[in-house]
């Protein structure tokens, strides 16, 4: 079996109206080559992170740090779980998931932004080489979550996209606040 060089970006016919957001954030170029360098700068980020402020929200209603890095892991793995899933060939369809009922289930905020910060890098780490080794075929394997159609290779995008989404969040309106406050 070959493996791919490189995962062509996805057309919208690909993926989900609601993804479209994430997909397009993301640069042409070789979206293995994002998903690493996401991965460094990210940790970067995360590292400057104290545990007191990790804790912060920049509203009442809105997630905390730790929530947020908490939430782009979860949507990392289910992601990613739906890749392999379509890749392998599965036929029944996926369910979807809450975002805000998976944070407050997860209780995220009784963690260390360590240990979150760890688990992020962790879930990456598996999710380069996984997407790394898939042909051509897998890659436009299409498969079904909450009664939407995806392409294998549409996921790795939406992943990197949805991490660009929360990173620009937390060093836009996030980060800025916790040092002036």
């Amino acid at each position: 079996m070959t493996t791919t060089t490189g995962i062509p970006h996805p057309d919208a016919t690909e993926y989900a109206p609601y993804f479209a957001r994430y997909v397009e954030r993301v640069p042409s170029g070789d979206i293995l080559d994002t998903l690493t360098r996401q991965a460094e700068d990210t940790a970067a980020l995360l590292a400057g992170v104290s545990e007191r402020d990790a804790a912060f929200r920049y509203a009442p209603d809105k997630w905390s740090i730790r929530q947020v890095v908490g939430h782009m892991t979860d949507t990392e793995r289910i992601m990613l779980y739906r890749a392999l899933s379509f890749a392998r060939g599965e036929q029944a369809m996926l369910p979807a998931f809450d975002e805000n009922a998976y944070v407050e289930a997860a209780r995220f905020d009784g963690r260390t932004m360590t240990g979150l910060a760890d688990e992020f890098r962790l879930v990456r780490a598996a999710t380069i080489p996984f997407f790394a080794a898939l042909t051509p075929e897998e890659l436009r394997r299409v498969g079904t979550a909450n009664n939407r159609t995806y392409t294998v290779r549409s996921l790795a995008w939406i992943i990197a996209g949805h991490e660009m989404h929360h990173v620009s969040l937390l060093r836009e309106r996030y980060l800025p606040a916790v040092r002036a406050g």
